[in-house]
């Protein structure tokens, strides 16, 4: 098992190309941790789905093994799976920590969130 942080990507992305598809690299993200993705599918557009099961029980998953002040998420994928990740986080009492691709420096940093004080 390794000690360095987890780089946790939503889903990970294909990329329509003149040639195919060809996935995403998320290698430069590889000089924060180690890449795993959280789903394996898009989240499904109607209810009692057993691909929606799988869904939900990957983000369980992640939400139960991922560190705060350790770990990372790079979001990718459906903007409602963004967001339904980000929920079960603050379910379970956690903030995300970001890697924000900066296209003009050709890398990603690390944004640290803090969730806004809600009277």
């Amino acid at each position: 098992m390794s000690n360095r942080p987890t780089v946790f990507v939503i889903k990970e992305q294909i990329r329509r190309t003149d040639t195919g598809n060809e996935p995403m690299d998320y290698s430069p993200a590889m000089a924060y941790g180690d890449i795993e993705f959280i789903t394996k599918t898009d989240m499904p557009s109607y209810p009692n789905s057993s691909i929606q099961v799988k869904w939900e029980s990957d983000v369980i998953r992640f939400v139960e093994k991922y560190d705060p002040d350790y770990d990372m998420i790079i979001t990718t994928g459906q903007p409602t799976a963004i967001f339904a990740v980000g929920h079960a986080l603050g379910l379970a009492g956690k903030s995300p920590r970001f890697l924000m691709w900066r296209r003009e420096e050709n890398r990603y940093r690390v944004l640290d969130y803090t969730s806004p004080t809600i009277a």
